[in-house]
């Protein structure tokens, strides 16, 4: 029978010790377990978006509830022009909610579905261009918005749609 030699008893221990501390710190500081990057910039991204809508849905509703109003009124009415300005000042509360999930979305394309990517930056001209228009800064087709002609097009902004249907689906297996 051989002997061992005594350094081997030191190598053991040592080697041991090495290989612990290895997975210990690779459990602790390494990517097991840990959500990659991408997955919380998504997340976040919901998050936030979520938290506008919530916002702009309430000013969404209350938008509706104005054109509704309007809808009721004769086209000689005197409440009309108060309510235009009424609805204006809501509908550009909405888009306001609506640039910022734009402009947040252009940050993180990755969390976006492929083809809606090349949208947002359409969505976000698009939304200012509404803005501006209905603040009275710019014109749209060399037409300035002018509440005291006391017209609105009752279909703008019918429907209110989620930001949310533009982003991946969460992946539960990386989160």
């Amino acid at each position: 029978m051989r002997s061992t030699r005594p350094i081997f008893w030191i190598f053991v221990p040592v080697l041991l010790a090495l290989s612990i501390g290895g997975v210990w710190g690779t459990v602790n500081f390494g990517p097991i377990g840990k959500p990659s990057p991408a997955v919380s910039e998504c997340a976040n991204l919901r998050d936030y978006i979520t938290s506008e809508e919530t916002s702009g849905k309430a000013s969404w509703t209350e938008y509706r509830t104005y054109v509704d109003q309007y809808v009721a009124l004769s086209s000689t009415s005197s409440d009309r022009i108060p309510l235009v300005e009424k609805m204006a000042g809501s509908v550009i509360d909405v888009l306001g909610h609506d640039l910022a999930i734009y402009k947040e979305m252009n940050k993180y394309p990755s969390c976006v579905i492929q083809d809606k990517r090349q949208q947002i930056s359409g969505f976000i001209d698009e939304t200012e261009s509404a803005i501006n228009f209905l603040n009275g800064s710019a014109p749209i087709n060399g037409n300035y918005f002018d509440p005291q002609l006391g017209t609105w097009n009752t279909a703008f902004y019918e429907e209110y749609m989620s930001a949310l249907d533009y982003l991946k689906p969460v992946d539960k297996s990386n989160a």
